[in-house]
């Protein structure tokens, strides 16, 4: 495996921890599946919000935070991403 693909997955890892943490009992197997299918409604937004700031060491202020970046693993990770998370 790259290093590349080692440090994507080992992300993925990180925010299905902070996602099981801000309480979603089960998770997408796939990367691009809807988070909405498996309960990610709007108060599981701002709980995933705070958990991935503790996961990630991160401040994620309101004027960062947008809906689109909940809609799956894909775009949660591009999100983390592009606030620093490594």
């Amino acid at each position: 495996m790259t290093e590349r693909v080692e440090q994507a997955m080992e992300l993925f890892e990180r925010i299905s921890k902070a996602l099981r943490a801000a309480g979603m009992a089960e998770l997408p197997t796939s990367p691009s599946e809807e988070l909405s299918l498996y309960g990610m409604d709007s108060l599981m937004m701002v709980l995933s919000v705070a958990a991935l700031e503790k996961e990630f060491s991160l401040r994620i202020s309101g004027h960062e935070f947008s809906e689109e970046y909940f809609r799956d693993l894909d775009a949660l990770a591009g999100w983390m991403r592009r606030l620093g998370a490594s």
